[in-house]
């Protein structure tokens, strides 16, 4: 049987299925129990025919292979002429010297936070053999080991190896940030049911205390802002907390501040947006404003007719004291009425003069 092996290629020659030698590149022929297995020169050795010890105990071993071992608990990073190939976990390894010189670097994992390796080579390798950890503008972030907080980072891009310690993170946002309960139902004083969108803004103060005592801090500082709305809206009645809104906040912000002592966190405001009615009370709220607004039209309405009839009174009794007064608002009238007609009929039994000093009430009466 006829075998090539390439130059990008290394061959082992077995006899009767037991390992004899390393072959090179070439052409090579073979008959009876003798088999070739050809293997790539830039991948790393790993044998079908034999046992990859029996390779690395051979006299051609130190000539033609580089190896390494890696025990429990540790992890190596393979460079071949100076390029990142790869992580080797735990085992024998073994690489062909063809393929160039080879280098290796071994990390113990009980000591999990890297810090002289490339992000760009951690990042290639993935979540199977690291953790990342990405700390954004404005927080800080508290690592555990095996879940006892033992580090505290601030702003930046952290890896740790995934091995004998079981890595946790939990990033605090120490910006001022928005608390908002919406929908909260709330029965006040009277008995009303309604619902109240509330929101405040706050910061944290103190993230190491809140990891050690709370882990984090969001849900217990909704729990309290929760409480404060039903107890102190709950103490109200409806036309209170109406009439009352724009305090209530203040009185809020309090009432919270109150209750997050020992929080380790600052409330900074706090108000309610929104009010919500049940259907049927704010169809009477409705109803009720309705007739209010009727109520005040229909005033202003009397009180301009009374002004008109007052006004009316006042030209009335200045045109029976005067005259000349009546006579032009008299001229007016018709100049009015002149403008509006389109022609005049002159009655032929009569002088013109005489009808149009009848028009205009020449007259004296």
């Amino acid at each position: 049987m006829k075998t090539i092996i390439n130059e990008n290629q290394m061959g082992l020659l077995f006899r009767g299925g037991a390992f004899v030698k390393i072959l090179g590149a070439g052409k090579y022929t073979t008959f009876g129990d003798k088999t070739i297995e050809v293997l790539p020169i830039d991948k790393e050795i790993t044998p079908n025919g034999c046992p990859l010890q029996k390779l690395l105990d051979s006299a051609e071993a130190k000539d033609e292979m580089t190896e390494v071992t890696v025990k429990n608990g540790e992890i190596c990073l393979h460079f071949a002429d100076g390029c990142f190939e790869g992580a080797l976990t735990a085992g024998r390894h073994a690489f062909w010297n063809a393929r160039g010189s080879h280098g290796f670097r071994i990390y113990d994992t009980s000591e999990p936070k890297i810090t002289d390796v490339a992000p760009t080579i951690l990042g290639s390798l993935g979540a199977a053999f690291v953790t990342e950890i990405n700390v954004p503008d404005g927080s800080t972030a508290v690592v555990s080991y095996d879940g006892k907080a033992s580090e505290y980072l601030g702003e930046g891009r952290y890896f740790y190896w995934n091995g004998a310690v079981k890595i946790s993170c939990r990033i605090y946002n120490m910006c001022v940030r928005e608390l908002a309960i919406t929908g909260q139902e709330i029965l006040t004083k009277d008995k009303v049911g309604l619902r109240v969108n509330f929101t405040a803004s706050w910061r944290i103060t103190d993230f190491m205390k809140i990891a050690e005592e709370y882990g984090t801090i969001e849900q217990p500082l909704y729990t309290a802002a929760q409480l404060a709305l039903r107890d102190h809206l709950g103490g109200k009645t409806m036309d209170e907390l109406l009439a009352e809104r724009e305090n209530i906040g203040a009185e809020l912000l309090e009432e919270l501040k109150k209750r997050t002592v020992g929080m380790h966190v600052e409330i900074l405001s706090a108000g309610i947006k929104d009010v919500i009615l049940p259907g049927e009370i704010a169809a009477i709220m409705n109803s009720v404003l309705a007739a209010e607004k009727r109520a005040q039209a229909n005033v202003i309405t009397r009180r301009e007719e009374v002004a008109s009839t007052r006004s009316l009174l006042n030209t009335a009794k200045l045109m029976d004291e005067n005259a000349t007064l009546r006579r032009l608002k008299e001229l007016e009238y018709i100049e009015r009425i002149c403008a509006n007609v389109g022609e005049i009929t002159v009655d032929a039994r009569s002088s013109l003069l005489s009808q149009l000093a009848q028009m205009i009430g020449n007259d004296e009466k």
